[in-house]
C-alpha cells in the first residue's frame, strides 16, 4: 500500500464511490470538486489500484471540512480509514492557523471513529444544519 498526496482522477473517484455504495455523481461536477481540494490523500495498491481516499476542502484560512473518506469495500476494516484520517490530521496540524474550525459530517455508526481524532459534538453550543440544492 502506498500513500499518495493527490486527488484521484474523476473516473476512479466515481468507481470508488459506487463500489462503496455512495452512488454516482455528475462527472463535470466531480472534476470541478476534486480540482478545488485543498489537500487530498489516497491509498494505492502496488498495482496502482485506488484503495481509499480522503480530502480537505475550505477557504484555506479559517474554515475547513473533511470530506470523502471512502475505502474500497474489499479493503474496509483493515485500518485504512485510520491512515487516511491521520494523514489529514497531520496536514491540518502543520498547515492551518490556530483556532481554525474543521468540521465533518459523519454517519452515526462512525462517530466514535472520528472522536478518536479529536472531533466532538458541537451540541449544545451549536448545531449543524444542511440543505441540499
Amino acid at each position: 500500500m502506498n500513500i499518495v498526496y493527490e486527488v484521484p482522477n474523476t473516473k476512479e473517484y466515481l468507481e470508488l464511490r459506487i463500489a462503496a455504495g455512495l452512488g454516482a455523481k455528475d462527472e463535470a461536477i466531480v472534476e470541478k470538486s476534486l480540482n478545488h481540494s485543498l489537500f487530498a490523500v489516497i491509498l494505492r495498491g502496488d498495482d496502482s489500484e485506488l484503495l481509499g481516499m480522503g480530502r480537505i476542502i475550505g477557504d484555506g484560512a479559517w474554515f475547513y471540512q473533511i470530506v470523502d473518506i471512502v475505502i474500497a469495500p474489499s479493503y474496509q476494516s483493515q485500518g485504512f480509514d485510520d491512515i487516511i484520517m491521520q494523514e489529514l490530521t497531520n496536514y491540518l496540524n502543520h498547515n492551518v492557523a490556530h483556532g481554525a474550525e474543521v468540521i465533518l459530517m459523519a454517519d452515526v455508526p462512525k462517530v466514535s471513529f472520528y472522536q478518536k481524532f479529536g472531533f466532538e459534538f458541537t451540541y449544545p453550543n451549536s448545531i449543524s444544519l444542511c440543505k441540499k440544492i
